[in-house]
């Protein structure tokens, strides 16, 4: 290891990352879970040159099922040597490392109470993380959005990475207007129902991501579950037509080792894969009625590469609470 290398962590599995809060790769009680359905993992490794390509779906997760990303940490004693040291460091450490980056309600408006909000609400980004903002590119941003750089300048950070995760808890589907701005704030009726269409307009900012400005990137993975949920469907923030542009757009520009998706096909959007192979699911555009995923987002999985979707089709069913009478 050089001396301005960042630190090797332990590498971690990809579900972990995308979908902590599903517990998904950590399961307290695998056995029960796989017999109950509960979690669904659809697995498409593409062939080389049109063979070997191979197409699974599990309810489990074993030790042997891991799909394991690199990590590193960085060392701040490293980073206050000098200059040099400290540009190198990041450099390797955003290039080689997988970077998680999560959505967040941490950005208020400064104008949310005032009329021109009602004009520029489009442009509040309320919900993506000031990290994600930071250094991430965008397609609906405005022309010139800055950007985080290497400290000597060069190159933006966006263009080193390889391997990024954005993750969306779940806890963000109870954020709303209210709930951001305060109980006692002094809002309209007008701001609010504008923020909170800033708001669900954000849930799934990351399928706008610049994918033509990342030219390095070798595995994705997109947290989409804001997909699948109740709110979807009262709120409109994200429809099935949006999805499939925007997978096409990712199969103009990228060409990846991995890309797993969460979400897409969770509980009413459920389908059945029982009676597909390999063939066949590159062959039909719709699964159940639904939107053959596998097929869409395929042309940004590179040869040898792999696709994964993972959803939740059921809820761990609660246990009868017993009444004990006690003398």
């Amino acid at each position: 290891m050089q001396f301005a290398d960042p630190i090797d962590s332990a590498p971690r599995c990809a579900l972990d990352l995308l979908v902590p809060d599903w517990k998904a790769c950590n399961r307290e009680d695998p056995l029960r879970e796989r017999a109950l359905k509960l979690t669904r993992v659809v697995t498409y490794m593409r062939g080389v040159d049109g063979k070997g390509d191979n197409f699974t779906t599990t309810f489990g997760h074993d030790d042997g099922d891991h799909i394991f990303l690199p990590m590193k940490s960085l060392d701040d004693r490293i980073l206050r040597i000098n200059t040099r040291y400290h540009s190198e460091t990041l450099r390797s450490y955003f290039n080689e490392g997988t970077q998680v980056f999560q959505l967040t309600a941490d950005t208020i408006p400064s104008d949310a109470t005032g009329e021109s909000f009602l004009v520029n609400w489009r442009d509040a980004f309320p919900m993506r993380g000031q990290r994600s903002r930071s250094i991430l590119p965008f397609d609906d941003e405005q022309p010139g959005a800055l950007k985080r750089k290497i400290p000597n300048g060069s190159p933006y950070i966006f263009k080193l990475l390889r391997h990024i995760v954005i993750h969306s808890p779940l806890a963000l589907i109870n954020v709303d207007a209210r709930t951001m701005i305060g109980i006692d704030a002094k809002i309209s009726d007008d701001n609010l129902e504008a923020l909170n269409k800033a708001i669900d307009l954000d849930r799934a900012s990351h399928l706008w991501l610049s994918w033509s400005e990342m030219p390095m990137l070798q595995s994705v993975l997109l947290d989409l579950r804001i997909y699948g949920h109740d709110l979807n469907t009262d709120r409109g923030c994200i429809s099935k037509g949006e999805i499939v542009e925007r997978a096409k757009e990712m199969g103009r520009w990228l060409r990846l080792k991995l890309l797993v998706i969460a979400g897409l096909q969770s509980y009413s959007f459920n389908t059945s894969y029982e009676l597909y192979t390999a063939k066949r699911i590159m062959e039909d555009d719709e699964v159940d009625g639904e939107p053959n995923w596998i097929k869409i987002f395929m042309p940004a999985v590179r040869p040898g590469g792999k696709l994964v979707l993972v959803d939740r089709l059921n809820e761990e069913p609660k246990l009868p609470v017993v009444a004990m009478n006690v003398p």
